[in-house]
C-alpha cells in the first residue's frame, strides 16, 4: 500500500516530457521514486508493473481532432454577438484565441524543424519558403496569444500570461499526440484558416468591446 501511495502521489505531480508510458518516462519516474524514497524496494519492471494500471487511456486521434477543431466550437454559434452586451461571446472567443496561438506556435515549429531536416512533414524542402512561413506562424502565435492576455485583462483585472501560456502549451501537447498525419495537417489548416479570418476580420479586436 506504501508504494502504491507514493507511486499515485507521483502519477498525479508528473507533467513534464518525456511522454508518460514511454520506457524514458518509466526510468525518470522510477529514479524520482527511489530518490524520494530510497527504503522504496521496486525494481523498474515491478514499477512499470503497478504504474502501467495507473496510466491514462490513450485518447483517440478523433477525440483530439474533436476538441482541438475550432470549427466544431462554432458550429451553429454565431462569433458576434448578438446584443450589445458582447461580454457574452467572450469566453469562447478567448478560448478560440489560445487555441489559435498552440495551433499556429504547432505549426512553427514543424517548419522549424524541416529548416533543419531539409523537409517539413507537409512536403515542402524550399528552404526560403519554409523560413518565410516559419516566421509568419511566430507572428500569429504572438499575436493571439498576446490578444488572449490583453482581452483577459480587460474582463478580470488581472494579468495571466503565464497561465494563458501554460494552456496554450497544453493545447499544443495534445494537438501532437495525433498519430496520423493526415488528421494532424488537416486539423492544423482548417484551424488556422478560421485563426486568419479572425485576425484580418478584427486586427484589433474592435468590434469586440469588453467594457
Amino acid at each position: 500500500m506504501k508504494y502504491l501511495l507514493l507511486i499515485l502521489v507521483f502519477l498525479i505531480t508528473s507533467c513534464t516530457p518525456p511522454e508518460p508510458g514511454t520506457d524514458e518516462w518509466f526510468e525518470e519516474k522510477h529514479k524520482e521514486l527511489l530518490k524520494a524514497d530510497p527504503e522504496v524496494n521496486l525494481s523498474l519492471e515491478e514499477f512499470k508493473d503497478i504504474f502501467s494500471s495507473y496510466l491514462p487511456e490513450e485518447v483517440s486521434d478523433e477525440s483530439l481532432m474533436e476538441k482541438h477543431s475550432i470549427r466544431f466550437w462554432i458550429m451553429g454559434e454565431d462569433l458576434l454577438p448578438s446584443s450589445e452586451d458582447s461580454r457574452s461571446i467572450a469566453p469562447i472567443y478567448i478560448r478560440i484565441l489560445k487555441q489559435c496561438a498552440a495551433n499556429f506556435s504547432v505549426m512553427y515549429s514543424n517548419m522549424e524543424a524541416g529548416l533543419m531536416y531539409g523537409e517539413a512533414i507537409t512536403g515542402l524542402d524550399d528552404m526560403n519558403e519554409m523560413s518565410r512561413l516559419s516566421n509568419e506562424y511566430k507572428d500569429h502565435a504572438y499575436y493571439f496569444a498576446t490578444r488572449a492576455s490583453e482581452i483577459h485583462f480587460k474582463l478580470t483585472n488581472e494579468a495571466s500570461e503565464e497561465d494563458i501560456s501554460d494552456e496554450i502549451s497544453l493545447i499544443m501537447g495534445e494537438i501532437n499526440k495525433i498519430n496520423s498525419d493526415e488528421k494532424f495537417l488537416e486539423l492544423l489548416d482548417s484551424n488556422a484558416e478560421i485563426c486568419e479570418m479572425v485576425r484580418n476580420q478584427n486586427p484589433n479586436n474592435k468590434d469586440y468591446i469588453f467594457d
